[in-house]
């Protein structure tokens, strides 16, 4: 099968990016977010990269900086770099109040309130969840979210919701329908539907 080379390329950009943004986060994770490039070698190979973490670093210096300094190579973010984390930041905090209500309405249609975090992470892209929501999001609110691991295996971690929000437990199509004081639309088809088939002989 002959290869698309406009797709080969979109696909190479693409992973150029996802590891260049894992690359950032772990230099922001880092003591005065800068990171020793041999650090970051140690990183390749779970980035699925090859080769030496320098050469790759260099090739991108409107991301990374890197300098030699105590008898080695470092690496920090550049000043353009750090100015779209701080946006990707201010976005995140904007985002945060719609990431509580749908993950509380997920947890809400759960059998016990409770959700496994491995599922849950297996569609947190679809859902737009940060990657680090875990860390970073849910100890802000204890009072709504508790993670559980009664096995101590990763596998069974799991979100329990504290806070049962009425508000959230109806529906966009009946909340509209109950200002108007009439019942959701679909309900009321579904129901002639059913009387319609109920009266065949």
């Amino acid at each position: 099968m002959k290869k698309d080379p406009d797709l080969e390329s979109a696909l190479s950009r693409n992973h150029r990016w996802i590891v260049n943004n894992q690359i950032k986060n772990v230099i922001l994770r880092c003591p005065n977010q800068v990171a020793p490039v041999k650090h970051l070698q140690k990183k390749f190979k779970t980035l699925d990269l090859q080769g030496k973490a320098l050469n790759w670093l260099k090739k991108y210096p409107c991301c990374f900086e890197v300098y030699f300094e105590n008898d080695e190579y470092n690496c920090r973010l550049t000043k353009r770099m750090m100015h779209l984390v701080e946006e990707e930041e201010s976005v995140k905090d904007m985002q945060e109040p719609l990431f509580i209500q749908k993950l509380t309405k997920l947890i809400m249609m759960s059998m016990n309130q409770r959700l496994n975090v491995m599922k849950l992470n297996e569609l947190k892209h679809s859902f737009g969840f940060p990657d680090d929501y875990i860390i970073r999001i849910l100890p802000k609110y204890p009072d709504m979210f508790r993670l559980i691991n009664n096995s101590w295996r990763k596998s069974s971690m799991e979100i329990e919701l504290l806070a049962w929000s009425p508000d959230l437990a109806v529906s966009s199509v009946e909340a509209s329908a109950q200002k108007q004081g009439l019942e959701p639309s679909s309900w009321v088809k579904s129901w002639q539907r059913f009387q319609e088939f109920n009266a065949i002989p």
